[in-house]
């Protein structure tokens, strides 16, 4: 078994693009827990295959081929038989992808029809701009991003409304990430069954509470480690008890340890 901090992998940010991510994994197993990004993903299957569950479609990706997963969309990549694959994922902040389609509404959300895109010219539209991240030419970054994103088939729709208790459920759970309620205290603020509330809330988010909630601390996380905190700090102040279940989860949900998202390289320690 190949451990998560043994696969060679990289996250690429620069301070003066802060609505631009990057992630370059090589030769991976790993797999992924069911999560959603507040970004607009486009990721680049660079070899072998990958298993990528949407908004409950199924989509089987192989070398050459881009996804474009819309912003809060659930979803989950994972191997193919145990196969080993490498690939790309593009993360670009979502107001400033609708501020640079002006044909789109800015006040909904982005979705698209046809996540899958087998095109090598956009493939290799794609592949040029990860090669201008190493030489730091951010007007050029941000000149083949915006021609990448306007090449894209992407529209907007209108969000679709939560239910009530679901609404309740997300900004309770989201300011309340160093000691969430449990799911009996919900139930019961809810006036309903914890069953009811669970079945309620996965049917408008595709997630479970529980996922919601370690994907908040996640997300918390994440922006901790780009701003420079400690990894033992960021497990406290996210809301985990201790060390090893910040650890464990951090992977379950990113496929990468702390510190080498933090550190932004691969790595060969289990910090």
């Amino acid at each position: 078994m190949t451990h998560t901090r043994d696969i060679p992998q990289s996250f690429w940010r620069d301070e003066q693009l802060p609505w631009l991510e990057l992630r370059s994994t090589w030769q991976s197993q790993q797999a992924y827990k069911r999560h959603h990004h507040s970004q607009l993903s486009i990721g680049a299957i660079l070899e072998g295959g990958t298993c990528c569950l949407c908004d409950d479609k199924e989509y089987h990706l192989k070398g050459g081929d881009l996804i474009v997963i819309p912003p809060l969309a659930p979803h989950s990549c994972n191997p193919v038989n145990g196969q080993f694959r490498s690939y790309h994922m593009l993360y670009l902040d979502a107001r400033w992808c609708l501020a640079h389609l002006p044909a789109l509404n800015s006040n909904q959300r982005l979705c698209t029809r046809t996540p899958v895109i087998r095109d090598p010219q956009l493939f290799q539209c794609y592949m040029h701009l990860v090669a201008l991240m190493p030489q730091r030419q951010t007007t050029q970054i941000t000149d083949a991003a915006q021609a990448l994103l306007r090449s894209l088939p992407l529209q907007s729709v209108t969000p679709e409304n939560l239910s009530v208790t679901s609404q309740y459920l997300r900004e309770r759970l989201q300011s309340s990430l160093l000691s969430p309620p449990s799911l009996d205290e919900l139930a019961d603020e809810c006036h309903m069954r914890k069953e009811t509330l669970i079945r309620t809330f996965k049917q408008d988010t595709g997630l479970t509470p529980g996922n919601y909630l370690n994907i908040m601390r996640i997300d918390y996380a994440r922006q901790r480690l780009r701003a420079g905190d400690e990894i033992v700090d960021v497990g406290y102040q996210s809301g985990f008890a201790d060390q090893s279940h910040f650890h464990r989860t951090f992977v379950r949900y990113t496929a990468a340890t702390p510190r080498q998202y933090a550190l932004g390289r691969s790595i060969s320690d289990n910090n």
